[in-house]
C-alpha cells in the first residue's frame, strides 16, 4: 500500500519534493487490517502514521521546519496534522478517511484560516469503509486544485491504495 497521487496544481519545485517524499512511503504497517477496529485504536494507528510522515519529510526536505499538530489560531483551536513552515511559505498536510466531505471541509478552513501566506495544500487520504466513495473523493481533489490555483497556492491529493 502506497499514497497514490491523483491531483496535484501544478510542478512547482517545493511541492514536487513533498509528493515524491510522501508517494516513497510504505502504508501497510498502518493500514492493511485498521478497518473493524474501535475508532480510538485507528486514531493510534493514525496518530503512529502521522508521525511517520512527519520524520519522512523532515529528512527528505530538512530546509522547512515540520511539525505535528500546529494550532495556527488559538480562536478556533483547529490543529493541523503536519504542518511545515519554509521561507515564505507554509506546507498543511492533513490526514482522513476517503470522505469528500472532509476534504473540503479542511481545505476551506485551512485556506481561510492561512490566507496571508504562500499554502501548500497536502490531503492525504487512508482507507475508510467499502462505503466511501473514492471517485468522489478523487473529484474534490480536482475542486481543490483548481481552488488553489486560483489563490495562486498549491495543492496535490493522495489516496493511500494497493500497489
Amino acid at each position: 500500500m502506497i499514497p497514490e497521487l491523483l491531483e496535484k496544481s501544478d510542478d512547482c519545485n517545493t511541492l514536487s519534493k513533498i509528493i515524491a517524499c510522501i508517494s516513497d512511503i510504505e502504508c501497510s504497517e498502518f493500514f492493511s487490517d485498521h478497518i473493524g477496529k474501535s475508532n480510538s485504536d485507528q486514531r493510534i494507528i493514525v496518530t503512529e502514521f502521522q508521525k511517520l510522515i512527519a520524520f519522512a519529510l523532515d529528512v527528505s526536505i530538512p530546509d522547512i521546519d515540520w511539525k505535528m499538530e500546529h494550532c495556527p489560531n488559538n480562536q478556533t483551536k483547529d490543529s493541523i496534522d503536519v504542518f511545515g513552515e519554509g521561507d515564505g511559505f507554509v506546507v498543511v498536510i492533513e490526514l482522513y478517511k476517503n470522505r469528500a466531505d472532509q476534504v473540503a471541509k479542511k481545505f476551506v478552513s485551512r485556506m481561510a484560516m492561512l490566507s496571508s501566506t504562500d499554502v501548500y495544500f497536502i490531503s492525504l487520504c487512508y482507507p475508510g469503509t467499502d462505503r466511501m466513495n473514492k471517485p468522489e473523493c478523487a473529484k474534490y481533489f480536482g475542486y481543490c486544485s483548481t481552488l488553489a490555483r486560483r489563490m495562486n497556492n498549491h495543492y496535490a491529493g493522495f489516496i493511500i491504495g494497493k500497489r
